[in-house]
């Protein structure tokens, strides 16, 4: 037996065994199928507590809940009919950003809780096609577009999304290259003004990486998926130790090779895991009130990690969503995928 297998077979004994203890995140975990009032293919997701949502969604509509997800009200930008809001930020109950993805690219908010929308920005180059968008803070935000003539285009605000600007000095894409609006994390921001971007498309999966709040950047090769469209980082989180990046090949769903992998030093070095999701994942973050634990989301199922990465197993008892995240507090979450499907993730 290789040393890999021996450690791969404990591994996944003391993942069981650890199942059976108290401390598992999935003790005392509920959840709750809502419904959103939609039938399309849900991506663009900001949680701001645990009572508000924002829901980004194609033809121009938005979705809030103010009460937990109890009930959803539905609102469509008039501007933006006929386009997929996959790019997702809610400041608070009344303020969001919404991205949309593809051509025209323009950026839209509303302050009055959905009842109206204006234009904040607009691609003046008519080739943007916008993945991500996250804050540090209130003020100081990233967005991040495929590639447009002269390399990738970053975006950065000071001033809380009011007006934008284009970061110099990006890294050369390489051919193919580009990111993925699978589930409004492909950026991922951490303390110092660090942020993590993921890529795809080229034959490598890359990393680009700041931490200036964007000013400077550098880039990194990972051993995920690659080498074709389909294939590369989907989403990054970073856990305050690591930072995870998964995704796979959207293509081909099942395949599990370069799926997952993780950097414990900012992204210089990468590990993969010994048993990795059960295929393509959209989705990832940490499972909050439960370090080291992680949950990883894509079409085809959920799948838990306990140890930070290293083995993960199925969670049955939650579906393939597209993306996943979780209320500051730690204690609700939710996962939005295909038909309009929402649920609620009840954290003790």
């Amino acid at each position: 037996m290789s040393l890999r297998a021996a450690l791969l077979g404990a591994s996944l004994m003391a993942g069981l065994t650890a199942c059976s203890q108290p401390a598992d995140p999935l003790a005392g975990v509920t959840l709750d199928v809502q419904q959103s009032g939609v039938t399309s293919s849900l991506r663009g997701l900001s949680v701001v507590s645990d009572s508000v949502v924002w829901i980004g969604a194609p033809d121009g509509q938005v979705l809030r809940t103010i009460d937990g997800g109890d009930t959803w009200s539905v609102f469509t930008i008039a501007a933006a009919e006929g386009a997929d809001l996959r790019s997702v930020h809610g400041f608070s109950a009344d303020r969001a950003l919404f991205f949309t993805a593809g051509q025209p690219a323009r950026l839209f908010e509303t302050r009055d809780g959905g009842q109206s929308f204006q234009p904040v920005w607009e691609d003046p180059t008519g080739n943007a096609f916008f993945d991500s968008l996250a804050f540090w803070s209130p003020d100081i935000g990233l967005a991040f577009s495929d590639p447009i003539p002269g390399g990738f285009l970053i975006l950065r605000s000071v001033d809380g999304g009011a007006s934008w600007t284009r970061v110099p000095g990006t890294p050369e894409p390489l051919e193919g290259e580009a990111g993925f609006a699978a589930s409004n994390a492909s950026i991922a921001v951490g303390p110092d003004g660090c942020a993590w971007i993921g890529t795809g498309g080229g034959e490598i999966a890359r990393v680009l990486r700041t931490c200036e709040f964007g000013a400077e950047w550098d880039v990194v090769d990972t051993p995920m998926a690659a080498g074709s469209p389909g294939a590369g980082i989907f989403a990054l989180t970073y856990t305050g130790e690591k930072l995870i990046a998964a995704g796979g090949d959207y293509q081909n769903p099942d395949a599990t090779d370069g799926n997952l992998a993780w950097s414990d030093d900012g992204g210089n070095s990468w590990e993969t895991p010994l048993a990795p999701p059960g295929g393509y994942r959209s989705s990832v973050t940490n499972f909050p009130l439960a370090e080291p634990a992680l949950i990883a989301t894509g079409p085809n199922g959920t799948d838990i990690s306990r140890n930070g990465g290293e083995i993960w197993t199925p969670w049955p008892d939650l579906p393939g969503h597209h993306a996943i995240a979780f209320a500051p507090s730690g204690r609700t979450g939710w996962a939005i995928g295909s038909d309009g499907r929402i649920t609620r993730i009840n954290l003790q």
